[in-house]
């Protein structure tokens, strides 16, 4: 069962580390990260004003990227070398609240500006 729960973690380490090359790419370039920030129902061509969008989000992206990224690390060590207990489950708990916030306000941000 652990097996399955590391597995989770690099998951976890993945998306985190995804999210803050697409931090690092939409900061750069202006671009919208489609798969990130908008899903299937969305295109970044329809977006009435990217850059405003795009300075609302980024923020947003940049905190659950590094959320992401702790959390998937701390798991890791949690799964693979040593058993951290409350330290996992608090991680666990900001991260499932930083991934809620994230959902809801990207979906604001969507609403407004497409």
């Amino acid at each position: 069962m652990n097996d399955v729960f590391g597995f989770v973690s690099l998951i976890v380490l993945g998306c985190g580390i995804y999210t803050l090359y697409a931090y690092i790419k939409m900061k750069k370039t202006g671009e919208i990260n489609e798969i990130l920030l908008l899903g299937n129902a969305y295109v970044a061509k329809k977006c009435k004003n990217k850059k405003a969008f795009l300075e609302k989000a980024l923020p947003s992206v940049l905190v659950f990227g590094i959320v992401t990224t702790i959390y998937g690390v701390i798991d890791m060590i949690n799964s693979f070398v040593k058993p951290v207990g409350i330290v996992d489950t608090i991680a666990n708990i900001l991260f499932l609240i930083v991934l809620v916030g994230f959902l809801v306000y990207t979906t604001k941000l969507k609403k407004q500006y497409f």
